[in-house]
């Protein structure tokens, strides 16, 4: 599933291609993934922005379109054919498209007034990028008994960190991914602090990483040619990487860095 940096390089590039545009035809092709309501046109393309691992389109009408890629969700700029599991396609008033693709068909497309689109978000936690160090570590430590991995991927306390950048945030802070946060000392989470937010902004400039199907507006992330431990044989000091499961995901981890 596309993380915090994979959504906001998508975000950013529809910012660039589509802002100030008018949509004036949408055709749909599937309904499970795209809001029927999108249908009812012109509306204009005010600002895109990133929530967590949602994408926000604020509309000229008071309206927003809440986007969530989930695993397989891709946005085409200007595609030159409409291609086998496209589940809509907006047509612009300057005569250029936009298509959303979703293979497996877990993502969607939704219409939503302020208020909605506030009740979604509500649930989310902070903003990995924007917290500072006091307030991550006094999050964190009010989960005692959680499980430090398990808590950095749960959305509502902290959001857009996923499996990949849990991992190799925890590799660079040279905590153990089994441990429970009441083991961690406040230096340590400090530095994770200081890594989660290195390795997102890291990721950010490298336009995400691509591993599986994950692809940008303008292509593929590089950011996996820079893992440390996900998907790796061995870690940077060259030692043995081992592959455990914690909370039904697979982790990375090297058992002589990570203590």
């Amino acid at each position: 599933m596309p993380e915090l940096p994979e959504v906001e390089t998508v975000a950013r590039q529809l910012n660039d291609k589509i802002k100030g545009k008018t949509v004036n035809r949408v055709e749909i092709f599937d309904q499970k993934v795209i809001d029927s309501k999108l249908k009812v046109v012109p509306y204009k393309i005010k600002s895109i922005y990133r929530r967590g691992k949602s994408i926000i389109m604020a509309l000229n009408n008071e309206k927003f379109i809440l986007t969530h890629l989930r695993m397989t969700g891709h946005f085409y700029y200007d595609p030159k054919e409409k291609t086998r599991y496209c589940a809509a396609l907006f047509h612009f008033s300057d005569n250029t498209t936009l298509s959303h693709n979703s293979i497996r068909r877990f993502g969607h497309m939704k219409l939503l007034s302020k208020k909605e689109l506030d009740a979604e978000l509500k649930r989310l936690g902070p903003e990995p990028l924007e917290i500072t160090e006091k307030e991550f570590v006094s999050l964190l430590d009010s989960f005692p008994q959680a499980n430090l991995k398990n808590k950095l991927l749960d959305q509502h306390c902290i959001v857009g960190i996923g499996n990949i950048y849990a991992q190799e945030a925890m590799y660079s802070a040279r905590i153990h991914p089994e441990k429970k946060i009441a083991d961690v000392s406040p230096a340590k989470l400090k530095q994770l602090h200081h890594h989660v937010q290195r390795i997102l902004n890291l990721s950010i400039v490298n336009n995400g990483t691509t591993v599986y199907n994950y692809a940008n507006i303008d292509g593929k992330g590089d950011f996996q040619h820079l893992l440390s431990v996900y998907g790796k044989e061995k870690c940077p000091q060259g030692h043995q990487i081992r592959k455990i499961q914690i909370g039904g995901r697979g982790t990375y981890y090297c058992d002589r860095c990570q203590r």
